[in-house]
């Protein structure tokens, strides 16, 4: 496989068949006031493809990918530019359109990545015979089965992680994430994930002022075109870098200093993009105050998902 330039996440809906209540959207379906990516958008995207070098790795998620009416359009379009693919899903449709998926993009499908979302599957059983029959069609790509673990879904997650080891099919847990914060698990919890890797992308501390190389070789476009540096930076004037569907649009052309204290966002992470050797407090600084003047207007603009996270957090903490 040619060597993966840089990465895209590409959050083509906010919709979703599943209505977990640790996820950041859940409280857009009791009114059913979610986004989905037009014509512009993906017609943007596509274009801005065909600008840079290639291949880049284009992940594909949402909400849930697979709803939305375009999806297989949008992913046999990427591939028509040279450029390669990975899919999140819950995992939830039948086993012939993830085959299609297979189908279409073949040896440019790095990765498929399903999230068991115990609180919504109705049978675990058809969920990992699913995973089996699928495991045995991917061929070179990647599959991987994730789930976030909680206390609640301890017990399930035992079970999936014995079936899905005895089928050599790629188990990951992912630590809980509250308002940008890790829970703390309970021992037996903890025990558990002693058995079962848990995810390598945890809180990177003490990054405020050192270069990062999001914006440069990682942004992510939400399904209005929106364009940000990093998934933590939706309230951060400095790391918008605008609208996918603008002609003029670009990359960043070098690393520059990350704004937030602690990094949560997990492709800078996985892809080692911080470099800790290289600061700039200064203009981190400096960037921060100009940062400041917008704050109002971003907390206004995202008042929405502001409080949505704030009755996650509320509804998580009363489930203990």
């Amino acid at each position: 496989m040619d060597k993966i330039l840089g990465h895209i996440d590409f959050l083509i809906t906010q919709n979703c068949n599943y209505r977990c209540f640790y996820c950041s959207q859940s409280k857009k379906f009791v009114t059913g006031n979610f986004e989905e990516a037009n014509d512009d958008t993906i017609n943007g995207f596509l274009n801005f493809l065909e600008k840079i070098e290639k291949p880049y790795e284009i992940t594909i998620s949402g909400g849930e990918p697979l709803v939305h009416k375009k999806f297989f359009y949008l992913i046999e379009e990427i591939i028509k530019r040279g450029h390669k693919v990975s899919i999140v899903s819950n995992f939830s449709f039948n086993i012939g359109q993830y085959k299609k998926i297979k189908d279409i993009l073949k040896d440019d499908l790095i990765e498929l990545l399903a999230s068991l979302h115990t609180t919504e599957v109705k049978d675990i059983d058809e969920f990992l015979n699913k995973a089996k029959e699928f495991n045995e069609y991917k061929g070179n790509s990647r599959f991987i089965v994730a789930s976030v673990l909680s206390e609640e879904n301890l017990e399930t997650l035992k079970k999936a992680g014995e079936f899905l080891k005895e089928n050599n099919i790629a188990f990951e847990l992912q630590h809980m994430r509250i308002k940008n914060s890790f829970v703390e698990y309970k021992k037996e919890a903890d025990d558990f994930i002693k058995k079962f890797p848990i995810s390598k992308i945890k809180e990177k501390s003490n990054t405020y002022g050192k270069y990062c190389h999001a914006g440069k070789n990682f942004i992510v476009i939400y399904q209005n075109g929106e364009c940000y540096r990093c998934y933590s930076s939706r309230f951060n004037k400095i790391h918008c870098m605008g609208n996918i569907k603008d002609k003029n649009f670009k990359l960043y052309k070098k690393a520059i200093p990350c704004l937030n204290k602690n990094c949560t966002c997990p492709k800078p992470i996985l892809y080692n993009m911080i470099d800790y050797r290289r600061a700039n407090y200064i203009l981190a600084g400096i960037l921060s105050i100009y940062n400041g003047v917008f704050i109002p207007y971003y907390a206004v603009k995202n008042f929405k998902i502001i409080k949505s996270k704030i009755k996650q957090a509320v509804e998580f903490k009363k489930r203990g």
